[in-house]
């Protein structure tokens, strides 16, 4: 679409016009120059507003022409995942990120404390929207699909239905966990910029009183959007976890825990006046790890590696160049001017509050050290050896369990001690808590706690939440509304009592469900109830839990995936999940393959099958009574006895449907032994049939459709997500604390 490449185009040229005139107002502080550089941004926030508009317009109208629209989306999709097939793709996460850096450009613009700042903060801001725009000019998402692909769409021609979108992106936390790790994403742009611009004007102090309520912003979505990443993989993919430190998952992560570092860093430098080097070289990395992040989930590096990841992408270049661009303005730039940058010196004290903050940032930046290394792991063992490498769990596993307990005892025990002046009597003052959380720990292990890892850092988790929870309750009654820190805590406490219980002390073992049985299996009677469509269509497994509770696990075969995708029946109780994974359906005559007796025969060849003859005549095929690409095949076996009397013939076949196979089972005549097609001979180019067994039952022996599954419980989980909440609404009361009464 000509008229959308040329408002792509158009944006890029004001973007980079408001960034030159921006950094001409800077220099010159004339009022005219300031006008041009707000407006011309201004239009181009515009522009960026209406192609978001025509965009999710044409994804909810089926503009199959625009290659976008052609390509995440189909008819099928229901309204709501029409709307999440924006950013279902490179294109249109790229839109929502400028669509979100329009409106921070906006805030920052008429926030009156950032008027010094405006200048040069929206001159890279600017900057890092305008390379941005390259990328949608690059890869636009309104380009005709005959112009991306000439050979496979006729010009003018629109395609009647879409590629459709992933059926792993068919879920509803899908819907809102991308725009909300997203904002995260795009934000930490502001603390670029923010940073960028006290080096440029040697001003080190006062950012960070502007910065501080958008580090805090940055930290709260982030922490959202991976917590929503890890609910929906809980409940999505089926591997009966919530976090794998997949490389992309980490992507996420470091980034998050750069910004944890830097905005506990703000809190050391406004009292004390130190650490002020580490937190604008922290401001600056933390977008770099984005855009390294962005790169690594985009250009196809991690396809091998991850499940996440977008495959092979022609944009590999550009996402090289803009990680290496900003990296290379922000360390240049900071390695220039950090010799200006004097702070004090913190704290020497041992027991005062800024040290136990330092050394948490010091464990906080460990992690992330490490998580980055392995994550690029693959790439960095890629260009050392044949065949490339990633780290495995386990050796993040070994390092967090340890940090954990340190950060456990430094959170639990950092708000006793006061600022500046190291005093260790001030521990005496939680010495009920810590006898308290011992006991706690005491009945842990009484309850079969014996990991001594997980048994140490739950017992500080009580001890985090019984410290902090005392100033939560004491500071709310006194309606002093800066207890969201420590609320925080409390869900960090929460969460790793969570984390333990449901990860180190689950519980998993693989079952077969006959149909409408009951298995019992951890003191629950699971029954299957056999499949049932849902309104797309799609077959979801029915599951009944002690008679009463009904859950549904997703088991279907995708035309997209072509495979069979598979999602968990969650059943939550007050103290445990039940996990049940599926991971078959055994039909009757697929059960009974294996036991029958086998008889390879060729078309238009008689062989002997005991009193029987079979003669196989011809195959029957149909394919007028179903969809595309569907068949029915059946072999037509005539069958005489031993005084070669005709008895009837008998036509056993397999139903294809994409490739998911039924098996049409047949009976030899006047008997009811099953025949089913069991296989082919390729070699000798015969069909094997399988002919059941003799039996004395009077009546077919039919067996019931079995559900295969792995089953799990998850004990306390509620706690972990409960933990989350918290954290997340902690974030929340800080942030409006901060940004209402801007008072760090």
């Amino acid at each position: 679409m000509v008229f959308g490449i040329t408002l792509t185009a158009l944006t890029f040229i004001l973007l980079l016009l408001s960034t030159v005139a921006y950094y001409l107002y800077y220099l010159r502080e004339e009022e005219r120059i300031r006008k041009i550089a707000r407006n011309t941004f201004y239009f181009s926030a515009g522009l960026i507003l209406i192609q978001s508009v025509m965009l999710m317009w044409g994804l909810l109208n089926h503009y199959y022409e625009w290659v976008y629209v052609y390509s995440y989306s189909s008819n099928d999709l229901p309204f709501y995942y029409l709307i999440s097939t924006f950013w279902a793709g490179q294109e249109g996460t790229f839109m929502l990120w400028l669509l979100y850096a329009s409106i921070y450009g906006y805030i920052i613009i008429h926030m009156g404390k950032a008027r010094e700042e405006e200048a040069l903060v929206m001159s890279f801001m600017n900057l890092i929207m305008a390379f941005i725009v390259l990328i949608l000019i690059k890869k636009n998402p309104f380009m005709y699909v005959w112009q991306a692909n000439p050979a496979g769409f006729p010009a003018g021609i629109t395609p009647l239905d879409g590629n459709g979108l992933n059926p792993l992106l068919q879920d509803p936390y899908m819907v809102i966990h991308p725009p909300i790790l997203f904002a995260g994403y795009s934000s930490t742009m502001i603390l670029f910029a923010f940073a960028m611009a006290a080096l440029i004007r040697k001003k080190h102090d006062d950012w960070i009183k502007t910065v501080y309520p958008y580090t805090l912003f940055v930290a709260m979505i982030l922490g959202a959007g991976i917590i929503l990443g890890g609910y929906w993989a809980y409940t999505t993919l089926g591997w009966g976890g919530y976090w794998g430190w997949d490389p992309v998952e980490n992507s996420s992560l470091i980034p998050w825990l750069t910004s944890l570092a830097l905005f506990h860093g703000i809190i050391i430098q406004r009292r004390q006046g130190g650490m002020k080097r580490l937190n604008i070289f922290l401001a600056i990395i933390t977008f770099v790890l984005v855009l390294y992040g962005s790169f690594l989930t985009r250009s196809g590096v991690l396809t091998d590696f991850s499940v996440h990841s977008f495959g092979e992408s022609e944009l590999d270049t550009y996402l090289t160049a803009f990680v290496f661009l900003f990296l290379g303005i922000g360390m240049i730039t900071y390695a220039y001017r950090v010799r200006g940058v004097k702070g004090s010196e913190v704290t020497s004290g041992l027991f005062t509050r800024e040290f136990f903050m330092a050394f948490g940032m010091l464990l906080i930046l460990i992690l992330a050290v490490f998580t980055l290394i392995g994550t690029s792991w693959p790439i960095i063992s890629g260009a050392f050896l044949e065949n490339a490498q990633s780290v495995d769990i386990s050796a993040y596993n070994n390092l967090a369990g340890p940090l954990a307990i340190l950060l456990g005892l430094l959170i639990a025990l950092a708000p006793v001690f006061s600022w500046k002046r190291s005093r260790a009597s001030k521990i005496k003052t939680v010495s009920v808590h810590f006898v308290v959380a011992l006991i706690v720990g005491a009945l842990f292990f009484a309850l079969g706690m014996r990991d001594t890892i997980s048994l140490i850092v739950s017992t500080l988790a009580v001890f985090i939440i019984l410290v902090n929870g005392q100033i939560v309750i004491q500071m709310a009654r006194k309606k002093n509304l800066a207890f969201g820190g420590y609320l925080a805590h409390v869900g960090l406490g929460l969460m790793l009592i969570g984390i333990i219980t449901s990860s180190v002390y689950d519980a998993s073992q693989r079952i077969t469900l006959p149909k409408d049985q009951d298995v019992t299996l951890f003191g629950y009677d699971i029954r299957y109830e056999g499949k049932e469509a849902d309104s797309m269509g799609r077959d979801h497994v029915i599951l009944r839990v002690n008679g009463q509770r009904t859950s549904q696990g997703k088991y279907y075969w995708s035309d997209y995936s072509q495979a069979y995708m598979v999602a968990p029946a969650v059943t939550n109780f007050p103290t445990q999940d039940l996990y049940i994974s599926p991971i078959q359906v055994f039909s009757a005559e697929e059960q009974e393959k294996d036991d029958m007796l086998k008889v390879e025969i060729k078309k238009h060849e008689t062989v002997k099958f005991e009193n029987y003859s079979f003669h196989f005549k011809d195959y029957e095929m149909d394919t007028h009574n179903s969809g595309a690409g569907d068949m029915t095949i059946k072999a037509v076996v005539q069958v005489k006895d031993a005084d070669d009397t005709l008895l009837g013939e008998m036509k056993p076949g397999i139903k294809m449907v994409g490739n998911s196979k039924e098996i049409l089972a047949a009976t030899i005549p006047n008997t009811n032994r099953s025949v089913i097609l069991a296989g082919v001979n390729v070699e000798e180019k015969k069909l094997i049939l399988g002919i059941a067994k003799k039996t004395d039952n009077p009546g077919p022996a039919i067996k019931p459709e079995i559900l295969a599954a792995e089953v799990s419980i998850k004990p306390f989980i509620n706690v972990l997500w409960v933990g989350t909440v918290i954290m997340v609404l902690g974030f929340l009361v800080a942030l409006f604390n901060r940004t209402k009464r801007q008072r760090l």
